[in-house]
């Protein structure tokens, strides 16, 4: 890459977020030691998203801080990191990281919401100040390349549905992975809990390359057009291209803005994860050019406004330096 080109991206970066205050809606926190992790272990079976040994250490405040140098980041919201042991233990956790050092400013929780103690663990969770919501196994597809969930249709379950209605009286939101096929069934679940804040974590996992795939995406994206309770995260976006490729984005990315509007999509970096294929630098240079034309208004809600109404943020000043 020249100079020329590097400044021309650093300035389309710094026109997409002049004057908005950055919220990173999706990223993770791990301390190996503290918890298992043991889907980061050597042994365990490799992931989809690439080479694992490269986040299989430690990654906290200071190292998440040095990946935003230079952009405006003033909130940020931590979703449980699947680590292994009791997941309120990991909230806790986050809650002490938070009061003593400002990061996260959220917490998303860990939670099966099918178990039959699920009303007493969402209880257990909502002791923490900085809880926000709670995520929950939901992905399951016939191809078997989503399989979060222990069982397909758990969106239908008697027991899962009551316990999101417990949910939604404390005013947290469920945050889920889906497949494309299953947003169909999301939209007749977001029906029946209108007062359910739900937010569908990256991008809803749009794989192109995978037969049947786009158009399940966008059929479903569509249908949760008259579902105002349903979000979709900015995030994730290694299953539609590794790299971000601006062209092979925008369409996509086009259509779910079309089909939702700005004020229910909002931006996640999902660092570390992401990182392996597009660290944060990248991935706004992407956006950059993939929200090229976007009003302010639109790019406000995506990099702060939505987020920061879904998880009730008080946001402190921007961060702009990585040893802040």
């Amino acid at each position: 890459m020249t100079g020329a080109e590097a400044a021309s991206i650093a300035q389309g970066v710094s026109d997409l977020l002049r004057g908005i205050a950055l919220i990173d809606g999706h990223h993770h926190f791990w301390q190996i030691g503290r918890f298992p992790y043991r889907w980061l272990d050597a042994s365990a079976p490799a992931a989809r998203f690439g080479d694992k040994a490269g986040i299989a250490g430690d990654y906290l405040p200071p190292q998440y801080l040095a990946d935003f140098a230079g952009l405006p980041l003033a909130g940020s919201v931590h979703v449980q990191a699947n680590c292994g042991a009791d997941p309120v233990e990991e909230t806790r956790w986050l809650q002490d990281l938070t009061d003593r050092t400002g990061w996260p400013t959220a917490i998303v929780g860990q939670i099966d919401l099918s178990a039959p103690d699920a009303r007493q663990s969402v209880d257990r969770h909502r002791a923490f100040a900085a809880l926000r919501g709670l995520r929950t196994p939901v992905a399951w597809d016939k191809a078997g390349r989503w399989r979060v969930a222990d069982r397909p249709h758990v969106l239908l379950d008697a027991g899962f549905r009551d316990a999101a209605a417990h949910m939604a009286e404390h005013d947290l939101c469920l945050e889920m992975v889906v497949a494309p096929e299953q947003l169909a069934e999301l939209t007749e679940f977001a029906a029946a809990h209108p007062r359910l804040q739900i937010v569908v974590n990256h991008f809803a996992t749009l794989e192109p390359s995978q037969p049947g795939n786009t158009d399940a995406w966008a059929a479903g994206i569509a249908g949760l057009t008259d579902c105002p309770n349903v979000s979709v995260k900015l995030s994730g976006l290694w299953t539609v291209d590794k790299a971000w490729d601006p062209q092979v984005l925008r369409p996509f990315v086009d259509h779910l803005l079309t089909s939702l509007g700005s004020a229910r999509v909002l931006y996640g970096s999902n660092m570390p994860v992401e990182g392996v294929n597009c660290p944060v630098d990248q991935q706004f240079a992407s956006l950059a050019r993939v929200l090229g034309g976007r009003t302010r208004a639109e790019l406000e809600d995506i990099f702060c406004a939505t987020a920061r109404r879904i998880y009730r943020l008080a946001l402190a000043e921007p961060v702009q330096e990585s040893d802040t």
